[in-house]
């Protein structure tokens, strides 16, 4: 039934086709269509692969702007026939979503990295960098990559997809590939009744040896610049076919040659015609076109920022719903250029259509709540990890955990807005932290008061505070000293999680190193909270080993800033005893530089001996020092 409504369908689209008059109807519009089917029968045929076959019906057979193409009664037979048998042989529809579910995982995947370098950009560029257009155009132009039409997503992930699917699923049989091979004659005969109907040149003639050796071409895998060698061969042959020029010009940016790349994309824009509702091949020369006009930075003349918007604008329109990439790119895009309205509106069409749904709820946040564009894509990541940290949470839980996410990222206003809503448990908490760093009477009673109002509501605090433990822990395991003191807090008093002496001293500890941050009072306190712990600690605990003394000798000093005794009876225990503590806290002091000059490698070498051994710490700090964004401070 549906074989049939399609067919119809078709026959109604092409004979509804405008009446065009000699002189105003451009024929290479039909003879691009007809060569365009030609291509796709012949991909099919060399390939013989149901992929293939399913990616050419749905941009060819289904994508054709037929009210720009002429009606013509031998095409509309043609492509009747070739809808017929391409209809009995694409992938059924729970195969497609199976192929498209681990397309997406890897798209997903490919964008989330780009989204994270753009936002690595936006946090290690200079001073004023929230105001800088090049560091805007740089976070921008990373996530292009990313975003490649889903034309092109077999071509782009062949060898991972297939590697995941049953062979069965897309290869056809030997017998499937006849009626193909007859479809291809047929539509090949076609070319030149219409050459001759419409008096073109040969020049517009597909024939067979120049498509098996233009298919050779694109896929020949040894180098770039061989690829280029043969496709610039094949340019008598396929010299007005867009996508031929399309292929040259990314194979000539391959091999370096910015030249010829511009001349190719130039070419496609020439010999372009819409014969596509939403076309693959010019989308992805626009997001070429883009990438040039912001190589230099988002412009601020406003004649080049309206150039960039036109362009944005026929981005969009050749972006087919399913790419959600290009469709949070287009919004990256609009909104950097001061278009927040048909930014939201381009992700908006990811979340009603269900398209990667984390990252585009977290983008359409951002841009509603009109953060600066060069932060856009931090804000994002952060706004999508936080959402996945509190998703269990009731939202007004949530609302309190959100509020101390942006205290524990030191967002702008954050201890204003924690102080105007104080009623949240959570909230509580953190403005018990923002009194530790005041270091003076006043704030010890309001530390007292706010930590005993705390301790009276245990039952009903136990559930927020249990929400919030994934969140609070993941920040304070990324070095986040006021979330180490939140949830030593936490492990000290069960808030939300069992008591704990071992995590709640742990997470004290961590915090009492950044003695600088809470000066005086804080780290008096914190002292005293931990000589409290190792006291119950030896308590319950069976004698110390000979490394366990030293390590806590080597604390002792630490503590009390004598750095040089401290690194003594660290260097012991971790050379003699392997000690995994003394080992991080001799990375510690090599990277901070205490008591002697600073030396990273040798914070390296370290760590890296602690993380063998397992120590959380260290594996962070190895990752740390090894990320390619380490400020070299």
């Amino acid at each position: 039934m549906m074989k049939k409504i399609s067919l119809l369908l078709l026959a109604v689209m092409f004979t509804s086709s405008p009446a065009y008059t000699a002189e105003e109807y451009d024929p290479q519009h039909t003879m691009l269509a007809l060569n365009m089917a030609i291509v796709s029968v012949h991909r099919i045929l060399a390939t013989q692969d149901r992929l293939i076959l399913d990616q050419e019906y749905q941009n060819i057979m289904n994508n054709l702007s037929l009210g720009n193409i002429r009606s013509d009664s031998d095409i509309t037979k043609l492509y009747e026939k070739l809808m017929d048998i391409v209809l009995q042989k694409r992938l059924r529809d729970e195969e497609a979503s199976q192929v498209q579910q681990r397309f997406n995982a890897q798209m997903s995947k490919r964008f989330t990295d780009a989204l994270t370098d753009a936002a690595k950009n936006s946090m290690t560029a200079p001073e004023n960098a929230h105001k800088s257009p090049f560091a805007l155009a740089v976070g921008l132009m990373r996530l292009i990559p990313a975003c490649t039409a889903s034309y092109f997503k077999y071509e782009a992930r062949e060898k991972e997809l297939r590697s995941e699917l049953n062979e069965e699923l897309y290869r056809l049989r030997r017998e499937d590939m006849a009626s193909f091979n007859d479809m291809q004659k047929q539509l090949l005969s076609s070319s030149w009744n219409l050459m001759n109907l419409y008096h073109l040149p040969d020049e517009f003639r597909l024939v067979q040896k120049a498509m098996d050796d233009f298919y050779r071409a694109v896929e020949e895998p040894d180098t770039a610049s061989r690829r280029l060698r043969m496709l610039r061969a094949l340019e008598d042959d396929f010299k007005v076919y867009p996508p031929y020029w399309y292929y040259r010009a990314r194979t000539a940016q391959e091999a370096g040659d910015s030249d010829e790349a511009n001349k190719s994309f130039d070419k496609f824009d020439e010999i372009w015609r819409p014969v596509l509702r939403r076309d693959p091949y010019k989308l992805e020369v626009t997001k070429y076109r883009i990438s040039e006009l912001i190589k230099d930075g988002v412009p601020e003349d406003e004649g080049e920022r309206q150039k960039i918007l036109a362009l944005c604008s026929v981005m969009r329109d050749n972006t087919l719903r399913e790419d959600w990439a290009n469709n949070l790119f287009a919004a990256a895009l609009f909104y950097a250029l001061g278009e927040k309205e048909e930014a939201a509106k381009c992700v908006q069409i990811n979340i009603d259509f269900g398209y990667e749904q984390e990252i585009s709820i977290a983008m359409l946040s951002q841009i509603k709540h009109n953060v600066m564009p060069p932060v856009l894509a931090q804000y994002t990541l952060r706004a999508k990890r936080l959402n996945a940290l509190t998703a269990d949470m009731k939202d007004t839980d949530k609302d309190g955990a959100l509020l101390v996410a942006d205290y524990f990222d030191g967002r702008d206003g954050a201890e204003d807005t924690l102080k105007a809503d104080n009623t949240s448990p959570l909230v509580m908490q953190a403005l018990r932290l923002i009194e530790l760093r005041k270091a003076d009477t006043e704030a010890f009673r309001n530390i007292y008061g706010l930590t005993e109002k705390q301790i009276a509501s245990k039952d009903i605090i136990a559930v927020p505070y249990s929400g919030a433990l994934a969140m609070v822990k993941d920040y304070a395991d990324n070095n986040n000293t006021p979330a180490q003191i939140f949830l030593a807090d936490m492990y000290n008093y069960g808030w939300g999680v069992e008591k704990d002496i071992n995590q709640a001293m742990k997470y004290y500890a961590l915090a009492g190193e950044k003695k600088e941050l809470y000066p005086q009072f804080m780290y008096i306190n914190l002292m005293i909270l931990r000589e409290n712990y190792s006291s119950a600690l030896k308590s319950s605990e069976p004698e110390q080993s000979e490394g366990d003394r030293k390590f806590a000798l080597g604390m002792k000093y630490y503590d009390e800033g004598d750095f040089d005794k401290a690194r003594t009876w660290f260097l012991d225990a971790a050379q003699n005893d392997s000690h995994a503590e003394a080992q991080y806290m001799m990375g510690v002091i090599f990277e901070h530089g205490q008591g002697r000059e600073r030396n990273l490698t040798a914070a390296r070498v370290w760590y890296a001996e602690a993380a063998q051994q397992g120590h959380e710490g260290a594996n962070k700090a190895v990752e740390r020092l090894s990320s390619k964004s380490w400020w070299q401070f």
